[in-house]
């Protein structure tokens, strides 16, 4: 009883604190229960201010430090970012080993203003070879796949743009064009990789659904190139997949 008093009179004084600067708002205590409820508000609210303090506290510190959260992704197939909290890096051009020869099997966004260091420009065969990446897709649809991409995008080079996003994590979810609830989208678009007739290893990528080419670049060139993914069914289960449909994907950040 004695610790019940004592908790009554801080609740009354800080009640009256709180209470002092308006003309309309009383509260009055007729029992214990009354002030064990009025403690309890106080309490939650207490610490509710206590964790937004903190918070604020968390940002100032990172400003000051300059260590601001944030996580790193690439878009690939366009100049530019979403404007949903993100910023450029660097927009450039897809590259990769040739399609006919073992190497590097990852696609790779290379800088649209290189610097140099010491170099030699002379012939050395041993040298491996870094190439632009063109769209492939006449062979699997006539339009270019046009379908897909709302033009034809065949034998153009293609684009790439390096974002960081505010939020903290990324990902790039194969088979899906929106994000699982509680993530914001990057972009979306199709999964492409190499043909699996050609030499060189090839990594799946995320090809923006809007996606765009270099000006006056329509020359068949080759380098390393990009083909529409689809399901294959038998050790990939169908449904929820279907066979030779072309599989989605979807990059999101949290």
């Amino acid at each position: 009883m004695h610790c019940m008093r004592i908790s009554r009179l801080i609740v009354l004084f800080l009640l009256v604190r709180w209470s002092s600067g308006t003309k309309d708002k009383r509260l009055v205590l007729h029992s214990d229960e009354d002030t064990a409820a009025a403690i309890q508000a106080l309490t939650a609210r207490i610490e509710q201010l206590v964790a937004q303090n903190n918070r604020h506290e968390s940002e100032i510190q990172a400003l000051k430090s300059g260590s601001v959260d944030g996580s790193v992704y690439t878009r690939w197939g366009r100049t530019s970012c979403p404007q949903n909290g993100s910023e450029l890096i660097y927009a450039g051009y897809i590259g990769g080993n040739g399609y006919n020869t073992n190497g590097a099997a990852d696609y790779i966004c290379l800088s649209g203003d290189p610097l140099w260091g010491v170099y030699d420009d002379s012939a050395h065969p041993y040298a491996l070879k870094i190439h632009g990446t063109e769209y492939q897709f006449a062979q699997q649809f006539s339009n270019g796949g046009a379908q897909f991409f709302g033009q034809n995008l065949q034998d153009h080079d293609a684009p790439c743009a390096v974002c960081r996003s505010s939020r903290t994590t990324n990902v790039m979810i194969p088979g899906r064009n929106q994000c699982y609830p509680g993530w914001t989208m990057e972009y979306w678009g199709y999964l492409v990789s190499g043909y699996y007739t050609h030499s060189s290893p090839t990594n799946y990528a995320c090809l923006d659904a809007n996606a765009e080419w270099e000006v006056g670049d329509g020359d068949d060139r080759d380098g390393k190139l990009m083909y529409l993914v689809e399901a294959a069914c038998g050790s990939l289960k169908c449904p929820p997949y279907v066979e030779k449909r072309e599989i989605t994907c979807v990059v999101c950040s949290k």
